[in-house]
């Protein structure tokens, strides 16, 4: 089989889950198993576990993994999020094997590519890969990342790599279920971005000009997740802590680089760094009461006892209950992080007001861009589990009329989507955006 003429992965590598489908020349289209060890096997989570500096484990066997050794070793999660920032150059994994960004996130995709090889048994080297409308909203950051993922990629093996936005591949998705015209605004809300396409869809052949807006910010259902931890949970690790070098009079408060990376799901493993960690250490020492000494040792316990994972995922589930409901407990009971509270809708939506307003101002400049009104628009298709959060699909309603709404969750729009985008690049039809 001539694998470039013939055959073509779309990949959606996602903040949270990744997906892959194939497309042949025979227009053969499905999507592919990556993961035996999942619920729903072509889910594997954005997860790399190491052990040790040559063992990893991906996706839910990278869960189970790293509860039997007892939550020794690094975990990784959302790292596709580091991939715009130029300060982030990766990370050291043992004693002696540094980790460039770049291999990490291509030692992900390798994984996925090699099951998926097993699965067709034949090698390919053509994929077409999702990624973000945005994934800076400075312009150079949004160019570097975009490099990084084709290094990845490229360390993968891919020799023929297809970018295609991910809120476009949804909207290829969409197209398939329309029979006649329609203007339609996508959302597509993920771990890490959030995104929008508007676009012409009806029963006849793609062309360019039908996409009238592509748009898009960073922030999506992790920035979420850190609200709880910046605007309600830190304070119980230290982030209003008061410390005093001795021999100086000054007093000190948590480096904000420190609480920037307590904050985020995706940056506060890199807390367990040794320097880092030892500099913690060393703030419990001079902390100049009681009580902020016992909140850096919880902030110590957290790291060194591998609980972070645990506890970002316990704010995940508080925040799905949100969703539904106008309060939720959150409870965490490990012996040095006992925490319970309840959580108000209300107070969560207070903390998300600016998220709101940032995401739907990139949604405001896809309709400026498109040159419509939002009475323009005659279908909105929301998918991903952000789209459910009352703040989101409420502006909505209220911007559109609740009658124009589509939420789903399904997990599989983009990766559908990619699929038909990649059968359009075997036809030869042009895509590029």
């Amino acid at each position: 089989m001539n694998n470039l003429n013939d055959i073509l992965l779309a990949m959606d590598f996602g903040t949270s889950n990744s997906l892959v489908g194939m497309v042949s020349r025979e227009q053969q289209k499905i999507t592919l198993p990556i993961d035996p060890f999942a619920k729903d096997n072509s889910i594997l989570r954005s997860l790399v576990y190491f052990s040790d500096e040559n063992t990893s484990f991906y996706g839910a066997e990278a869960i189970k993994e790293y509860i039997q050794n007892d939550f020794e070793g690094r975990l990784f999660r959302s790292f596709k999020s580091h991939l715009p920032n130029p300060n982030y150059l990766g990370t050291l994994i043992g004693k002696n094997r540094r980790l460039p960004l770049e291999e990490l996130v291509g030692i992900f995709i390798l994984q996925m590519k090699k099951r998926v090889e097993t699965n067709l048994q034949t090698q390919v080297d053509s994929v077409v890969l999702g990624r973000p409308a945005r994934y800076s909203m400075n312009p150079i950051e949004d160019e570097l990342a975009v490099f990084r993922m084709r290094k990845a990629a490229e360390f993968a093996g891919f020799k023929n790599i297809h970018f295609v936005p991910e809120p476009l591949a949804a909207a290829f998705n969409y197209r398939k279920s329309l029979t006649k015209e329609r203007i339609v605004l996508i959302g597509d809300f993920g771990g890490g971005t959030s995104d929008f396409t508007i676009i012409r869809i009806g029963p006849f052949n793609f062309k360019k000009s039908d996409v009238l807006a592509i748009e898009g910010c960073p922030l999506a259902g992790d920035a979420l997740d850190s609200l709880f931890m910046s605007q309600h949970f830190n304070n119980y690790f230290g982030a209003n802590v008061q410390y005093q070098i001795p021999m100086s009079s000054n007093l000190l408060r948590m480096p904000p680089v420190i609480l920037d990376r307590l904050n985020k799901p995706a940056h506060i493993v890199h807390l367990k760094e040794s320097a880092t960690f030892e500099f913690l250490r060393e703030i419990k020492k001079v902390a100049v009461s009681q009580k902020d000494k016992d909140t850096v040792e919880r902030l110590l316990c957290l790291v060194e006892d591998n609980q972070i994972f645990s506890f970002f995922e316990e704010i995940e589930k508080t925040k799905r209950t949100l969703s539904s409901e106008g309060s939720a407990e959150f409870k965490y009971s490990y012996p040095g992080i006992e925490i319970k509270e309840n959580v108000s809708r209300k107070n969560f939506e207070m903390w998300a007001e600016d998220f709101k307003d940032k995401v739907f101002s990139a949604m405001d400049r896809a309709l400026v861009d498109a040159q419509l009104h939002p009475e323009a628009i005659d279908l909105i298709c929301l998918t991903g589990g952000t789209a459910f959060v009352p703040i989101i699909n409420d502006e909505f309603a209220k911007r559109f009329g609740k009658e124009k709404l589509n939420t789903t969750s399904h997990f599989h729009s983009v990766q559908s989507g990619l699929v038909e985008a990649a059968s359009l690049i075997l036809q030869g039809v042009d895509i590029a955006m």
